[in-house]
């Protein structure tokens, strides 16, 4: 340990503390934020560092028998997602523990990243409209469909990316984007079948148009989370993502209501039977897969390095989804898969790319979150069915996708051990 003033352990902590504020705002896992902190605490050559983070908070403690024991506590408010962010902190991580950069430069690279901003509120928006087109017809719409879901998406980003910065209450932004998809899908339906005698899927626009609103990080984050044994996380983000997942519901099923009341009547039923699984409805699904990623990229804040292998990896993952439910494979079994194959890519991705295991996985198991799961619970509420039964099915899938993830990490972990064990043992003593 190189003896420094204790004012310099002060500011070491407080760097760290930054770093594991900016990523865990931003969709960060807790092991990875633990990870970084860690990481950066080594190169003071204390005896003990210790990070201690939760959801909504983060602890700190740095001691020696040489010096005061110095530990700091700060709460964490989440924002929006923001992947590149995690990988920028990541970096600075790297580079200040490698000895490339000092403390003074480390400080300042990350009080840029906490302010910078990848995209505008204008590539935001029009980001909303490929993510909800594409997913409109990926769920089993037709061109039709995926091309009102263009205006449909305008209207949602309206409300997520100028509107919710005047709510400032994410559970109030998300039940009225929710109203608006539902109110708008139905209205444009009628509009059309009305204008021109064809018939519109307005259920799949509105199933595809849910996406943006859907908590893709914080579920994935609350598998990733309890998966590595961050029980208190993991529960954290699962309460997370069932509320932002009930107050989308509750949006869907106040607009139909609204609709209904109104004296507008069209079929919004939604039933798996329409998700394309054969012949080339399947490859335009994957092709339109790849244009709906395209869009979260910007939404998520993905780096532009990533941008198209990010999609690939969701493309392949719904095509394999579409592939086992052709085989005759239940939802759930497609969606294990699918799962399976997003983990082991996004955790070999992370390897040869140098980016978080984060933003591969978040982005390609993104197709997998049940958007119409929610969607089926909304109408559900709004039709007198069976809720419990819908809900049933939503939880099934969200529970494929956790025990994918957990039988991948094991599987690779095993495999990375048994490597390494090997090496070990070659080496000439």
């Amino acid at each position: 340990m190189a003896d420094q003033p204790r004012e310099y352990y002060r500011r070491l902590v407080d760097m760290a503390m930054m770093a594991g504020e900016i990523m865990m705002s931003v969709g960060a896992e807790t092991r990875r934020v633990e990870d970084t902190i860690l990481h950066i605490l080594s190169t003071s050559g204390f005896a003990n560092a210790d990070a201690f983070v939760l959801r909504t908070g983060i602890t700190i403690t740095l001691s020696d028998p040489r010096y005061k024991t110095i530990s700091i506590t700060r709460r964490v408010y989440s924002g929006p997602p923001h992947l590149s962010k995690i990988c920028d902190v990541n970096n600075v991580s790297r580079e200040f523990c490698a000895g490339n950069i000092n403390i003074e430069q480390a400080e300042r690279k990350l009080r840029g990243i906490k302010r910078a901003r990848l995209y505008t509120d204008k590539q935001l928006l029009f980001a909303h409209l490929f993510a909800t087109s594409g997913f409109a017809y990926v769920f089993g719409g037709g061109f039709l469909e995926a091309f009102l879901a263009l205006f449909v998406g305008f209207l949602l980003g309206l409300n997520n990316v100028y509107l919710s910065k005047l709510i400032k209450k994410s559970f109030i932004s998300d039940l009225l984007g929710a109203a608006i998809v539902a109110v708008s899908s139905v209205g444009l339906s009628i509009l059309v079948e009305s204008l021109f005698n064809v018939s519109v899927g307005c259920q799949y626009i509105i199933a595809g148009s849910l996406m943006p609103l859907v908590p893709g990080t914080a579920f994935t984050g609350a598998i990733r989370d309890t998966v590595a044994g961050d029980y208190i996380s993991g529960i954290a983000r699962i309460t997370e993502a069932l509320i932002i997942a009930a107050s989308v519901a509750l949006g869907v099923a106040f607009g139909l209501l609204t609709t209904e009341f109104l004296g507008s009547y069209i079929n919004v039923e939604f039933t798996l039977e329409g998700i394309h699984s054969m012949g080339s409805h399947a490859v335009f699904a994957v092709l339109f897969t790849f244009l709906a990623i395209h869009g979260f990229c910007k939404v998520f804040s993905c780096p532009k390095k990533y941008y198209i292998i990010c999609c690939v990896n969701a493309a392949v993952c719904w095509a394999i989804y579409l592939f086992c439910v052709y085989l005759g494979c239940t939802s759930v079994w497609a969606t294990f898969f699918g799962a399976f194959f997003v983990d082991v890519m996004a955790q070999i991705l992370a390897r040869k790319m140098k980016g978080p295991v984060t933003l591969f996985f978040v982005i390609g198991a993104l197709p997998l979150v049940p958007g119409y799961g929610i969607y089926k619970v909304a109408y559900d509420m709004f039709s007198g069915g069976n809720v419990s039964a819908s809900l049933t099915n939503a939880l099934l899938l969200a529970g494929a996708v956790a025990l994918a993830v957990l039988v991948a990490d094991t599987l690779i972990d095993i495999i990375v051990r048994g490597i390494a064990f090997i090496k070990n043992k070659r080496r000439p003593s």
